[in-house]
C-alpha cells in the first residue's frame, strides 16, 4: 500500500515506540515524520521496524481568513481633544469590527454546515386493550 506524502499517520514500532505526525518522506530505507511539536522522527528500515501504520485523512486546509477578518483598521469619524473620548470612540470602533468578524464567521459556519430538518414523528395514543407484560424485556446495552 502506498502512503501519500503529507498524510497524517500514527506508527507503532517493534520496540514499542508509538509516534504520530505528518509523513514527510517514505522510502524503503527510512520514514520521516514531522511530529506535532515540529520535531522530526526518523525510522530506519521501516519494513522491518514498523509493526502498525494508522493513516488519517490529510490535513484539511483552513478557510481563507480574509473571508472572516476585517482588513481595514477602524478610523474615527471626528477628532476628539480629550484623550478619554478618543479612546472611547476607538474602543467602540474595535467592538464594531469584532462584531462584524463574529457575524462573518457565523455566516461561514452556517454555510458550511447543512442543517437538515428532523423527520416528523407521530405520537399516538396508548392501546389499553393489550395486557402489559409482567416482566418487560431488558434493554440492550
Amino acid at each position: 500500500m502506498e502512503i501519500k506524502i503529507g498524510s497524517i499517520i500514527k506508527i507503532l514500532c517493534l520496540n514499542g515506540v508509538t509516534e504520530s505526525g505528518k509523513l514527510i518522506e517514505h522510502t524503503k530505507y527510512q520514514m520521516v515524520l514531522e511530529l506535532f511539536d515540529r520535531s522530526l522522527f526518523i525510522v530506519q528500515d521501516p519494513y522491518k521496524n514498523v509493526v502498525v501504520i494508522k493513516t488519517s485523512i490529510s490535513e484539511m486546509e483552513s478557510s481563507d481568513p480574509g473571508k472572516v477578518l476585517v482588513e481595514e483598521d477602524p478610523e474615527p469619524d471626528q477628532y476628539y481633544r480629550k484623550e478619554e473620548l478618543r479612546a472611547k470612540s476607538l474602543a467602540d470602533l474595535h467592538k464594531l469590527k469584532a462584531a462584524e468578524e463574529r457575524n462573518r464567521a457565523r455566516e461561514l459556519l452556517q454555510r458550511s454546515m447543512k442543517v437538515e430538518t428532523l423527520p416528523e414523528v407521530e405520537f399516538g395514543n396508548p392501546i389499553f386493550a393489550k395486557p402489559i407484560p409482567k416482566y418487560p424485556k431488558k434493554k440492550a446495552r
